[in-house]
C-alpha cells in the first residue's frame, strides 16, 4: 500500500522528484538491476518532503496515551524492526526514535537502553530506568542491536518454575523472547502502570529473526533492501511493495557515492508505506541510549566530523577528544604514582627547610 496525498496529514509529494528518472540511473551491475522499473511519476509519489519520523509515529502512538485506574495495565506497546546490512545507520536510526520521544514527552520522561548481541542484558539492567526516579518514565525504549546474532547466542536451557512450583527446563531463546513479548508485564511488575514502551530490534538477516517478532511488527524501517532474489530481499519487497522497494534501491545506489544518502529510509506500517529521510542527530546532542551488556558492538557508530580537532559525543553522552587533543593532554599532564607524589612532597619540604636554615644562619645576623 502506497501512502497518497491527504489534507488531513498535510503530506505532499516533492515538487521535483527526489528520485531520479529511470533513464538517469547508473546501474552498478546489470545482474542486480530490477527487470521491471516503475515509471517516474509512480516513484515520485513515495518520497515526500513533509513526511518524517514524527509524522509516522503520530499514526502509531495514541494522543493522549491511555491512563490506568491504578490496578490495570494501560501501557501502550510498539514493536519496531530496523532492517539493513552493517554500517547503514541502524543504531543511529534507533537513537533518532529516542530523540523523537524526547520531542514528544520531554527528556526527563524518556529512558532508553541499548544492548548489542545481548538480549538478557536489557532485562537484567531494566531496573536502572527506574532507580533514580520516584515515578516511572512516561516512555521507555529498549533497543536490541544485532538481534540476529543475539538470538544465535541463546543456546542451551534454563531452569524455571511451572504453575505448580516445580522446576522444569526451558530453552533460553524461548525464555528471553517471552520476556521480550511480555515487556508490558515486566514493566508493570516494576511499578509502571501507564505510558509507552517501544521495543526496537535491528536485524541483519530476516531469516535470523524470530517469526513472531517479524509477524508482530507495528513498523518496519528499512535501511538496505538486500541483494535482489535473495530471501531477505524478497521478504522486504513483499512488505514494502515493488514501488517503494525500488525507490529505496535508487537511494542505495546514490549512497555508494554519497553516504548522506543513507539517511533515506523505507517504511511500512498500518498507516501506509513510503520513503522518507531521517537526518543524523546533531553531534551536540547528548545520546539518550545507554549501553548495557557486552561491549562487542556489531558496528561502530559512524560520526562525521568536519575538523580533526573537534570533540564528538559518544553513546553514553560523554565528550570524546580527538587523537591530537588526547596526545597534547597526555604530554601536558604526565601520570604520577602515589609513591612519586610523596617523594616530590618530601623534596619540596626539605628545600624549604634548607632555605629557612640558611637565612637564619647567615642573613639574620647581618640584619641585627
Amino acid at each position: 500500500m502506497v501512502m497518497t496525498e491527504s489534507e488531513d496529514t498535510d503530506i505532499i509529494p516533492s515538487p521535483t522528484s527526489i528520485v531520479r528518472a529511470p533513464s538517469a540511473i547508473t546501474p552498478v551491475n546489470s545482474a542486480l538491476a530490477k527487470p521491471v522499473i516503475p515509471n517516474k511519476d509512480t516513484l515520485a509519489k513515495v518520497t515526500f518532503w513533509k513526511l518524517d519520523l514524527d509524522t509516522i509515529l503520530d499514526g502509531l502512538i495514541p494522543d493522549p496515551l491511555p491512563e490506568s485506574s491504578g490496578k490495570d495495565n494501560a501501557i501502550h506497546h510498539l514493536n519496531i524492526i530496523i532492517f539493513g546490512k552493517p554500517n547503514t545507520g541502524k543504531t543511529t536510526l534507533a537513537e533518532s526514535i529516542a530523540q523523537a520521544l524526547v520531542r514528544r514527552y520531554g527528556q526527563r520522561n524518556v529512558k532508553a537502553l541499548r544492548a548489542t548481541r545481548d538480549l538478557p542484558a536489557l532485562f537484567q539492567n531494566i531496573d536502572k530506568l527506574f532507580g533514580r526516579f520516584r515515578k516511572p518514565p512516561k516512555a521507555v525504549l529498549l533497543f536490541a542491536d544485532d538481534m540476529t546474532k543475539a538470538l544465535r547466542k541463546l543456546s542451551g536451557t534454563v531452569a524455571v518454575k511451572d504453575s505448580n512450583g516445580q522446576l522444569e527446563k526451558m530453552r533460553k531463546i524461548d525464555y528471553w523472547l517471552d520476556k521480550w513479548y511480555d515487556i508490558r508485564g515486566e514493566l508493570f511488575k516494576r511499578g509502571m502502570r501507564q505510558g509507552l514502551v517501544i521495543m526496537v530490534s535491528a536485524l541483519h538477516r530476516f531469516y535470523g529473526g524470530d517469526i513472531d517478532l517479524r509477524a508482530d511488527a507495528d513498523l518496519l524501517l528499512v535501511r538496505s533492501t538486500g541483494t535482489p532474489g535473495t530471501f531477505d530481499a524478497n521478504k522486504v519487497e513483499r512488505m514494502l511493495g515493488p514501488v517503494v522497494y525500488y525507490a529505496m534501491r535508487q537511494h542505495e545506489v546514490d549512497a555508494l557515492r554519497d553516504r548522506k544518502e543513507l539517511a533515506w529510509t523505507a517504511f511500512v506500517a498500518k498507516t501506509g508505506s513510503g520513503v522518507f529521510r531521517v537526518p543524523r542527530p546533531p553531534l551536540s546532542t547528548q545520546w539518550l541510549m545507554r549501553n548495557v551488556g557486552s561491549v562487542d558492538a556489531s558496528e561502530e557508530l559512524a560520526v562525521e566530523v568536519d575538523e580533526p580537532t573537534k570533540s564528538v559525543v559518544d553513546p553514553n553522552g560523554h565528550k570524546k577528544k580527538s587523537a591530537l587533543q588526547e596526545k597534547i593532554t597526555v604530554q601536558a599532564r604526565p601520570h604520577r604514582s602515589k609513591k612519586g607524589s610523596r617523594v616530590s612532597m618530601v623534596v619540596v619540604a626539605a628545600g624549604v627547610l634548607t632555605i629557612l636554615f640558611l637565612a637564619w644562619q647567615y642573613i639574620w645576623p647581618l640584619l641585627r
